[in-house]
């Protein structure tokens, strides 16, 4: 049953009302604006857009999804509600907690908003955190997200990775090793407790620290780095007159079997190729 939106709301040519010039949100499923499409065909728009008075128009400031939508659906009005906001300052701050209110931003969006506030107000972290009622170390843990790696990044926007998985990796100084964790997390379902192991615990010594303590010969070194980037896990060797050991770590059973699995592929190629 389709409903009317409530009363105190316009009902505006949907022609007449534009996308926000800098919206947090960035990332639309196209799958879901289908279904929200259908669901305002049957039901109508209970929530409203927030808008803001233009010269020609409005301008959304929350409900840029709702809009898509609506133009999916072919619809020809939406309510709306206007907002009486000329402040450039007032309205990104404005646009951002509706966003945070209703639009459930992914922890990437939410940074990058937080980001262009700073960069845009100058405005610090304090004074950001005053202005939307948050902890200065909430404002802060978020922006250390945008220092991730864009690949990793990417799969926090997607959600294939947590906040609190890409919290851990922010942390990490070694951009290859929190790569290879990354891609652990993904594989074997790390949870967020065995990450933080993992980044405590850290990578392999790398080549260039190695040789400041001298503590192996270069070859050595360079062959325990080449078998971490290629197992994902530290590996030491160690030779002595051409007898020695080689030792690979492992944390969990899943990690166990992903360095089996790797092995008996290695394995499969070379007799392929033999």
């Amino acid at each position: 049953m389709r409903r009317d939106p409530p009363k105190g709301y316009l009902e505006v040519d949907i022609g007449l009302v534009s996308p926000p010039r800098a919206n947090p949100r960035q990332d639309f499923d196209d799958q879901a604006l289908g279904e929200l499409a259908a669901s305002l065909l049957q039901h109508g728009m209970l929530q409203p857009i927030v808008v803001l008075k233009r010269e020609l128009g409005y301008e959304v400031l929350s409900g840029e999804r709702r809009l898509r939508a609506a133009k999916k659906a072919g619809l020809a009005k939406v309510p709306v509600v206007v907002r009486e906001e000329n402040d450039a300052q007032h309205q990104a701050e404005l646009r951002l907690i509706e966003n945070i209110q209703r639009e459930n931003l992914n922890a990437i969006e939410l940074a990058e908003a937080y980001q262009a506030l700073i960069e845009q107000h100058g405005l610090t972290h304090e004074a950001l955190a005053d202005r939307l009622n948050k902890e200065r170390s909430s404002i802060s843990n978020a922006l250390r997200l945008l220092a991730l790696p864009e690949e990793l990044r990417t799969l926090v926007r997607s959600q294939a990775l947590s906040l609190g998985h890409a919290k851990v990796l922010a942390g990490m100084t070694d951009r290859a090793w929190q790569l290879t964790v990354a891609r652990r997390i993904r594989d074997e379902e790390l949870s967020v407790r065995a990450t933080e192991r993992l980044a405590k615990e850290g990578a392999p010594i790398s080549a260039d620290v190695a040789a400041t303590t001298g503590s192996k010969p270069p070859h050595l070194r360079e062959l325990e780095t080449n078998l971490f980037h290629l197992f994902g896990t530290r590996v030491s060797v160690k030779e002595k007159g051409g007898k020695g050991a080689m030792t690979l770590h492992f944390d969990s059973k899943d990690h166990f079997q992903r360095v089996v699995a790797i092995m008996d592929r290695i394995i499969k190629q070379a007799n392929a190729g033999g």
